[in-house]
């Protein structure tokens, strides 16, 4: 697949899943509660280094369990062929919309409705693309309790949001600087 096509796929995705925020904000009467931006931008960022440190360390010194191979074989398997050629700028644009259309869905509009620790089951089904992802799910649903754990005790969506969209830049400029 060329990186315009994979680039246009996920933007598209995440689209769709700001409509549905979107939607099911305006349904529930559940806005978007941001905090304090200029503190969590900063605690965002903070997380997002710690995040991808934490991600060099499993995909490189971590020793070998069913979750780390898992989430190694979804990393050389999956997400390298897909993301290896993207670009700087597509890096940034798919990291921003990732962060604000998972986030607002996740952590805006389901978190308050059934939960931290569903939400981020949830959200780590949504990472599993067949059953050779189920390590890969499990990783993401850590994740979410960290992004679901930042939006509770920042009282808003700016942190987890800031916090995603850096990480997944770090994860994409990874993939694309390893790989060359």
């Amino acid at each position: 697949m060329t990186p315009r096509r994979v680039l246009v796929l996920a933007l598209t995705t995440h689209a769709v899943l700001i409509a549905v925020a979107w939607a099911a904000a305006d349904a529930l009467d559940l806005p978007p509660r941001w905090g304090s931006p200029a503190r969590d931008v900063l605690i965002g960022l903070a997380v997002a280094v710690v995040l991808g440190v934490t991600n060099h360390a499993v995909l490189v010194h971590a020793p070998e369990n069913w979750i780390v191979n898992g989430v190694r074989a979804v990393y050389h398997e999956t997400l390298v062929p897909l993301f290896v050629r993207i670009s700087p700028v597509g890096i940034v644009t798919l990291g921003m919309a990732a962060g604000v259309a998972e986030e607002w869905l996740f952590r805006g509009i389901l978190q308050p409705l059934v939960g931290v620790a569903l939400a981020s089951l949830l959200f780590g089904a949504a990472h599993i693309g067949g059953p050779h992802m189920l390590a890969f799910g499990v990783w993401a649903s850590t994740m979410g309790l960290v992004m679901g754990g930042l939006a509770m005790a920042t009282g808003g969506l700016v942190a987890p949001m800031v916090a995603h969209a850096v990480y997944d830049m770090l994860a994409l400029e990874y993939i694309r600087r390893g790989h060359q």
